[in-house]
């Protein structure tokens, strides 16, 4: 009988909670899953406009950030999205801006321009918060904060709590399934729509529910401090930074050569002194990947960093190093955003991680449908009563 409630009890939460977290499970499963190949779709949708024609002569990175310094004198900095590759890749920018209503969170809001890097000619830019400028860009801004600055995160971090209290009750009512559906001992029964999507519910949460854990753990890794109300103070004042900057292609060079074969994922130029978090963005720094590492590692964790205006080099972190240096919780923590990322097995994982990205969505509208359709059985029932 005491089983019998706690499986009412904990069905009714698990319930509940669905229907609460029903609408930010599709928002964060469909934009989730777009952004494991947003900068390779983005490249084919759009490769018209960012496939450019090699010439003779290529201009060098330290002219085309010029570019782009020109059209936003006020922003805090830029990254350069990678090197490119091909001889017909153009150069992505990201730009930062501020405009006073920034938070310790982070900044107001980002900007993208693409340019050409043979002519200086400007292929595309716009704001990550307009859908009209890059659908893919503004989804990914709705995965991170649904659109709302600060606010917008808190949301998604509650909503990634009351998920993780959804996952532990789904675990309590099908515990008596979950090694029969681990090897499709438990089969579908599709007597009709209702049985048919109960099983389907039951086989994709079982079998989506680690990696389910891992993306939304490191998720809530990344906008648990929403929580703290240091998050929503006011930093200290940004200071631009006037002086001459140093040679952007000589740190390029200089950081390949300390870590050679370092692969830039994104190299960073400060135009305004300030510190967010604890991070110090006053420096010049290269991100990306050491030979060697392993792909569990997220790919822009080893650095080199860089004094802006003398060129200098200041300090460098090698992730195999920092990795080995940590206990086991502590490496957990140090790779989670792979985890989130669906990095940790290259390929293979980023693939699966689309597919599993979209089981949230089909949890909530399964879970939705059946919820329905007990309340009109319950309503049904209640009338025969009566």
């Amino acid at each position: 009988m005491k089983k019998i409630k706690l499986n009412r009890i904990m069905f009714s939460i698990h319930s509940w909670l669905g229907l609460f977290n029903g609408l930010w499970l599709l928002i964060l499963g469909i934009t989730g899953s777009l952004l494991v190949y947003t900068m390779e779709l983005d490249k084919w949708i759009n490769k018209d406009i960012l496939t450019v024609q090699p010439a003779a002569h290529r201009l060098p990175y330290d002219s085309l950030y010029k570019i782009v310094r020109a059209r936003y004198p006020n922003a805090m900095g830029v990254n350069i999205m990678g090197l490119p590759q091909e001889k017909t890749d153009c150069v992505s920018f990201r730009i930062y801006v501020e405009d006073g209503r920034k938070t310790m969170a982070r900044w107001d809001e980002m900007f993208f321009m693409d340019i050409n890097p043979y002519n200086g000619k400007i292929l595309r830019q716009g704001s990550y918060n307009d859908i009209h400028s890059s659908f893919l860009f503004w989804s990914g801004e709705v995965h991170w904060n649904l659109n709302e600055g600060p606010i917008g995160t808190l949301i998604i971090t509650i909503a990634g709590i009351l998920l993780f209290i959804n996952i532990l009750t789904g675990i309590i009512i099908y515990r008596k399934y979950f090694f029969k559906a681990l090897i499709f001992k438990a089969p579908v029964k599709w007597k009709n729509w209702r049985t048919g999507t109960s099983g389907l519910h039951r086989y994709i949460g079982i079998w989506s529910l680690v990696l389910n854990i891992l993306i939304f753990y490191s998720g809530l890794q990344m906008t648990w401090g929403s929580l703290d109300k240091s998050y929503y103070q006011k930093p200290a004042p940004i200071i631009p930074i006037t002086q001459k900057i140093a040679n952007i292609d000589q740190m390029i060079t200089l950081a390949q050569k300390i870590y050679p074969g370092f692969v830039i994922h994104y190299f960073y130029i400060p135009f305004s002194k300030t510190v967010i978090n604890g991070t110090d963005l006053s420096q010049a720094s290269a991100m990306g990947y050491i030979p060697g590492t392993p792909s569990i590692v997220p790919l822009s964790e080893s650095t080199v960093n860089f004094n802006i205006n003398t060129g200098a080099f200041e300090s460098k972190v090698n992730a195999n190093e920092e990795l080995r240096k940590k206990n086991l919780w502590d490496k957990f923590n140090y790779i989670a955003y792979s985890f989130h990322a669906g990095t940790f097995l290259g390929q293979f994982s980023r693939i699966l991680y689309v597919i599993v990205g979209l089981s949230p969505a089909f949890l909530a509208i399964s879970g939705f449908m059946l919820w329905l359709r007990r309340k009109k059985i319950f309503k049904a029932n209640n009338q025969l009563r009566a």
